[in-house]
């Protein structure tokens, strides 16, 4: 008696699976995660992504295959998902997790998803136990935020991009008694941080308070490391971004050359422009309200002027505003 296909008993199996309750951990207490090496070869669907581009963002690392049902069911939510935060830094990720076959690709194409897909990958620190489909929320600190049955997890995602909007908790995990006042202490605008870590700092017998500074100091190096990606990656939001933290931790000179060189582009303001008016759209179509393509088409050509441009940060931006204009064109989602 032949045995069944490889692919098929995947499927039954994962078809068979009982979702696992979604296992919530605060952000502090989850392991950080190392990211997959992102080949060309693993490569199915989607944008081509680079370790540096998650850097401070929020992902939900879906494990899925062709052959599981509610796997299938599932990829509509999480397009939804992706057009509805991926200007907020979010992304969506899938591993496709079974045997490759030409069917994964082309139902993608099908289903118009705009999501990074790749082959077979995993996250050391938060594997795929077993059934599918399984996924995994990561926080914008590269923490593991909750992990289970996909549907489980959709209401966090919001949780975790309005979080990283109101700045990253700087002291996640540290235990605080005589500095309680601390403890909601994020990086937001207008508010000098360094300037209540300082005198703690003489306190050298004092273990809470050395273990603030050193909560403080393995923040910033981590956001230093966050806004360098950002120049890199995403020079609109890098302005922002290092407008914040010069604002938290004025003793930070290192990022004024490229702040200087980003604002001194004249392209990016222009960008910054459209990107508003791209934002608005998206806005517009997250209530369910129809977007014309004559304005899509507008923005589309003003965009496309500057994919040409010898400076390599328009050439960034205008990219990154290019996939947002991507996703707003794809048809509403079943269920939107």
């Amino acid at each position: 008696m032949n045995a069944f296909p490889a692919f098929i008993l995947s499927g039954i199996i994962a078809a068979m699976a009982v979702p696992a309750s979604a296992q919530t951990a605060e952000s502090a207490n989850g392991p950080k995660v190392t990211y997959p090496a992102f080949n060309d070869g693993s490569h199915i669907h989607g944008p081509k992504l680079k370790t540096s581009d998650l850097k401070g963002k929020v992902v939900f690392f879906e494990y899925w295959g062709i052959n599981c049902p509610p796997c299938i069911a599932s990829m509509p939510h999480l397009q939804e998902l992706q057009e509805k935060f991926q200007s907020k830094g979010f992304t969506v990720i899938g591993s496709h997790s079974q045997l490759p076959s030409p069917r994964v690709k082309q139902f993608l194409e099908e289903k118009k998803i705009t999501f990074p897909i790749y082959q077979s990958l995993s996250i050391p620190e938060a594997p795929c136990p077993g059934g599918l489909p399984h996924a995994v929320l990561i926080g914008a600190n590269g923490k593991v935020v909750a992990k289970g049955y996909p549907p489980q997890l959709y209401d966090l995602v919001k949780k975790e991009v309005m979080k990283m909007e109101r700045g990253l908790p700087i002291l996640e995990g540290v235990e605080l008694n005589k500095y309680k006042s601390l403890a909601k202490t994020v990086v937001s605008t207008g508010s000098n941080i360094e300037s209540k870590i300082t005198p703690l700092r003489k306190k050298t017998n004092d273990e809470e308070a050395q273990a603030v500074c050193e909560a403080f100091d393995a923040w910033l190096e981590n956001t230093k490391e966050i806004v360098q990606a950002r120049i890199q990656s995403d020079p609109l939001e890098a302005v922002t971004a290092i407008m914040r933290l010069k604002t938290a931790v004025p003793s930070v000179k290192e990022f004024d050359e490229p702040l200087a060189a980003l604002k001194a582009n004249r392209d990016l303001s222009k960008l910054a422009d459209l990107n508003k008016k791209i934002s608005a759209l998206e806005q517009r179509k997250a209530k369910g309200r129809k977007i014309s393509e004559s304005d899509l088409k507008s923005l589309t050509q003003a965009v496309d002027k500057f994919t040409e441009s010898d400076n390599e940060a328009t050439q960034t931006a205008a990219a990154n505003l290019k996939k947002n204009l991507s996703s707003l064109a794809a048809p509403e989602t079943p269920g939107k």
